[in-house]
C-alpha cells in the first residue's frame, strides 16, 4: 500500500510542476490562447501560484523519497486536490468563465485527475497510518516482554540471561595473582628438622639440684 502511496505523489507531483511552470508563464498571452486557457490577470498573481505549486512538488517529490513524510503529505495534498477538483469542476461548468471548447475540457480533465489522486492519497494514507501504529505497538510490547523476562541482546529470544559470578574473569574487581612455582625439593613433608644439640640440653643431677645448697 505504501509502494503505491508513492507512485501516487510522484505522479501527483510531476502534475504539480507542469502547472507551475504554466503559471510562471502567465505573461505570455500568445501561450494561454494557443492552449484557449484563460489567462491570469494581473500576471503576478499568477507567478506567485506558480511558484508555490512547484514548491508543493518540491515537497511531493521529497515524500516519494522520505518514507517518515509519505503520509502526512499524503493525507494533507489528498484534501488539496479534492477541494481543487470542486473548485474546478464548479467554476468551469456552473460559473462564467470565459473558457471555450479546447479550455474546457483541460479543466474537466485536469479536475477528473485531481480527485484521481486524492480518491487514492486519502484513504491509502489513512491505512498506512493504522498499519505503521500497530507496528509500533507491537514493536514497543516485544521490547517490554523482552526487559520483563530479562533478554539481554546477546541472548536469544525468550532464553533468560544468565548470572554472571562475582569472581568471574570478566568481572572488572578481580585480580588474578601470578603463581609461584617452589623450587625442587621444597613442599609439604620436605621439612628438614635439625638434630638437637645434646650440650645445650640440661642433665638430669643439674634439675634436681638444690638452687639453696
Amino acid at each position: 500500500m505504501k509502494v503505491l502511496l508513492r507512485a501516487v505523489l510522484f505522479f501527483d507531483a510531476l502534475l504539480d510542476l507542469l502547472l507551475g511552470i504554466l503559471l510562471l508563464a502567465s505573461p505570455f498571452t500568445t501561450l494561454y490562447a494557443a492552449l484557449q486557457l484563460p489567462q491570469p490577470q494581473p500576471a503576478l498573481f499568477g507567478q506567485l501560484l506558480g511558484v508555490a505549486t512547484i514548491g508543493l512538488s518540491w515537497l511531493l517529490f521529497q515524500a516519494t523519497i522520505n518514507g517518515q513524510l509519505t503520509v502526512a503529505v499524503a493525507r494533507t495534498t489528498g484534501y488539496v486536490n479534492l477541494v481543487s477538483a470542486l473548485l474546478v469542476t464548479v467554476w468551469t461548468l456552473f460559473l462564467d468563465i470565459p473558457v471555450q471548447g479546447v479550455g474546457k475540457v483541460w479543466l474537466l480533465t485536469l479536475a477528473a485527475v485531481l480527485i484521481f489522486f486524492a480518491i487514492v492519497q486519502i484513504p491509502a494514507a489513512k491505512k498506512v497510518r493504522l498499519r505503521e501504529r500497530q507496528q509500533a505497538e507491537l514493536a514497543t510490547a516485544e521490547r517490554e516482554a523482552g526487559a520483563a523476562n530479562g533478554d539481554s541482546p546477546n541472548n536469544e529470544p525468550g532464553v533468560p540471561r544468565t548470572a554472571r559470578p562475582n569472581g568471574s574473569p570478566a568481572s572488572p574487581e578481580y585480580r588474578r595473582e601470578p603463581g609461584i612455582t617452589p623450587p625442587p625439593g621444597y613442599g609439604p613433608g620436605t621439612e628438614v628438622m635439625p638434630e638437637p644439640d645434646p650440650e645445650a640440653l640440661p642433665t638430669a643431677n643439674h634439675a634436681r639440684q638444690n638452687p639453696h645448697s
